[in-house]
């Protein structure tokens, strides 16, 4: 199976992201859910924090599915994988380097 990251390289947080993303499956199907509602509204670029908030407000308000915390250091990683998934939509988050990465 390809995994998003280096498996070399790979750092802490990319270990611990993919971790959390193996174990709450319904956190990348909402971010995934979030991120096409606001492409068909027609946006060309958007937050992946306000994913990431809009996620959290949905598990614990809507649903009382909150068992878990959201990391707010997954949020890049979300963004990568959405990218990585969805390659047509490569642009839409804005993503930086990863500290710690060359």
């Amino acid at each position: 199976m390809k995994t998003l990251f280096d498996p070399l390289e790979k750092t802490h947080l990319e270990m611990a992201f993919e971790q959390f993303d193996a174990a709450h499956p319904q956190v990348w199907e909402l971010f995934v859910q979030f991120a096409f509602r606001a492409i068909k509204k027609g946006y060309k670029r958007y937050g992946a924090k306000t994913i990431f908030e809009a996620i959290r407000y949905h598990c614990d308000i809507v649903t009382d599915d909150g068992d878990f915390k959201l990391n707010n250091n997954y949020t890049a990683y979300y963004a990568r994988k959405f990218h990585a998934v969805f390659p047509n939509y490569k642009n839409f988050f804005e993503t930086r380097q990863i500290k710690g990465k060359g």
